[in-house]
C-alpha cells in the first residue's frame, strides 16, 4: 500500500480539496466526492449505527461504485465479526434475510459526528478500499447456492439503500463487468470483480438484473420524492422497469 496525495473537485460548489489516500496501484480518479453535498434534499434511511473497529484514516473514500458481498453466516454472527479487531474485516453495511439493515463504518460527509465521517475506509476489498461502498448480505446456510439464498426482503432492502447511495454520490446504477473480469468499475459489481482480491461473492446465483432494476425503481421513487435538482445529474437516467409497479423477483 501506498499513500498519494490526490485532488478532489467538489461536484457542487466546485471547491478543490486534497488529501491523503491509500492506494494499491492506480490512485482513484473520480471527482463525485459529496463532501458539500446538502444530504437533507435526500429522504434519510432510518439505520442503525454499531461501530466496527475494523477500519483505517486513510481516506477519504471516493465512492466511484459499489461492491456487493455476502457473509457465510448469520446476520449477528456478522456484526459481532466485524465488531472483533481481530478479524481485520469490515463493511460499510450488513443487510439481513428479514432485511434488517446495520451500518458499521462512517460514510463521506462534512459531518465529522456519528455514523459520517469521510477520513475513514472499511475493510472489505484490498485496493479498493478507498472506491468502493461495501453492502454485505446474510448468506447464513453453508453449502447453499441456489437463488432462493436470495430473500425478497433481502433484495428491496439492500436495493432501496443502494438507491439512496447511488443519488448521494452520483453513482451510475449499472453492472458494467462480467463475473469474470476484474477491473476498477464504476457502478455495481462482486467482490470478485475487484482487482488482487480472491472472493466469489457473492457468486453465481445472485440475481443481478432484478437487483438492478429494483434499485432503479427505488431511485426513481426517490427523485420524485426530492425537490428539484437534488438527483445528480450523472446519474444514469431511470428505464420502465415492468411497467410502473415494483420489479417481481422470479425463480425458474
Amino acid at each position: 500500500m501506498t499513500i498519494k496525495n490526490m485532488q478532489f473537485t467538489c461536484p457542487n460548489c466546485g471547491e478543490e480539496s486534497t488529501y491523503p489516500v491509500q492506494t494499491d496501484g492506480e490512485a482513484p480518479e473520480q471527482s463525485g466526492l459529496a463532501f458539500h453535498q446538502d444530504l437533507g434534499n435526500l429522504r434519510s434511511l432510518d439505520i442503525p449505527y454499531t461501530n466496527s473497529p475494523n477500519r483505517d484514516a486513510y481516506g477519504p473514500l471516493v465512492p466511484q461504485g459499489i461492491v456487493v458481498h455476502y457473509t457465510q453466516g448469520k446476520y449477528q454472527g456478522a456484526i459481532g465479526h466485524f465488531q472483533n479487531s481481530a478479524s481485520k474485516v469490515s463493511a460499510h453495511f450488513i443487510v439481513a434475510r428479514d432485511g434488517r439493515r446495520i451500518q458499521m463504518v462512517p460514510l463521506p460527509d462534512p459531518d465529522t459526528n456519528g455514523p459520517r465521517d469521510g477520513r475513514y475506509t472499511a475493510w472489505h476489498c484490498k485496493g479498493g478500499n478507498t472506491r468502493y461502498i461495501g453492502i454485505e448480505h446474510e448468506y447464513g446456510y453453508t453449502g447453499a447456492t441456489g437463488p432462493q439464498d436470495w430473500t425478497t426482503e433481502m433484495m428491496e432492502s439492500s436495493a432501496e439503500l443502494s438507491a439512496y447511495l447511488c443519488h448521494t454520490y452520483a453513482i451510475p446504477v449499472e453492472v458494467p463487468l462480467a463475473p469474470d473480469e476484474r477491473d476498477w468499475f464504476t457502478g455495481f459489481g462482486g467482490h470478485y470483480n475487484v482487482p488482487n482480491n480472491s472472493h466469489t461473492d457473492p457468486g453465481p446465483y445472485f440475481p443481478w438484473d432484478y437487483y438492478i432494476d429494483l434499485v432503479q425503481w427505488f431511485y426513481g421513487r426517490m427523485a420524485a420524492d426530492s425537490p428539484p435538482g437534488a438527483a445528480p445529474a450523472s446519474a444514469k437516467p431511470i428505464r420502465e422497469v415492468h411497467g410502473s409497479g415494483k420489479p417481481a423477483y422470479q425463480t425458474l
